[in-house]
């Protein structure tokens, strides 16, 4: 394990989900990990706490946040909400991703996991940065693109606005 990130106390969203709860796993036997999810399931929760993370139920979209501890190293958001209702999903992965940021204000570094959904349709090319941005998902999940792109330039904006080295992946 990176000696640089050795001891350090890391908050990760979205922790059940499939790229999330590898990275709990790895993590947690080294770091002090909180995990932050809706966690409507018992069972989920159990098997995050299981794995040694500190878990924090909340929804991004409504709930109070000061459950998150305010002297956290880094921020690993990789919560998503695809419920098809733009008002609910735009509220929790936009504004969500902003309310985190201003909690974890004083983080190291945050790192806010997007998706390629955010850009044009364009097969399995490889896209750039500046690749036009598209709603690719409409017909899968209907706010996913737009939820994602949204989110992406709260992140954005919150970094530049309040100096939170920020970098979105």
């Amino acid at each position: 394990m990176n000696d640089a990130l050795q001891g350090k106390r890391i908050l990760i969203t979205g922790p059940t989900g499939q790229v999330a709860r590898p990275l709990v796993a790895a993590l947690a036997p080294h770091k002090e990990i909180y995990a932050l999810a809706r966690f409507s399931k018992a069972e989920d929760k159990a098997s995050i706490e299981a794995l040694g993370a500190h878990c924090i139920t909340a929804d991004l979209a409504s709930d109070s946040l000061d459950a998150v501890p305010g002297d956290l190293d880094y921020v690993l958001n990789l919560a998503v909400v695809k419920s098809g209702d733009f008002e609910y999903d735009l509220r929790a992965n936009a504004e969500g991703v902003g309310r985190l940021m201003l909690r974890c204000r004083g983080v190291k570094a945050f790192l806010h996991f997007s998706s390629t959904a955010v850009y044009e349709y364009a097969g399995h090319e490889p896209r750039r940065e500046d690749a036009p941005l598209g709603d690719n998902h409409r017909a899968m999940f209907p706010t996913y693109s737009i939820a994602k792109i949204a989110a992406e330039t709260v992140a954005r904006f919150t970094a530049h606005e309040f100096g939170i080295p920020t970098t979105i992946a």
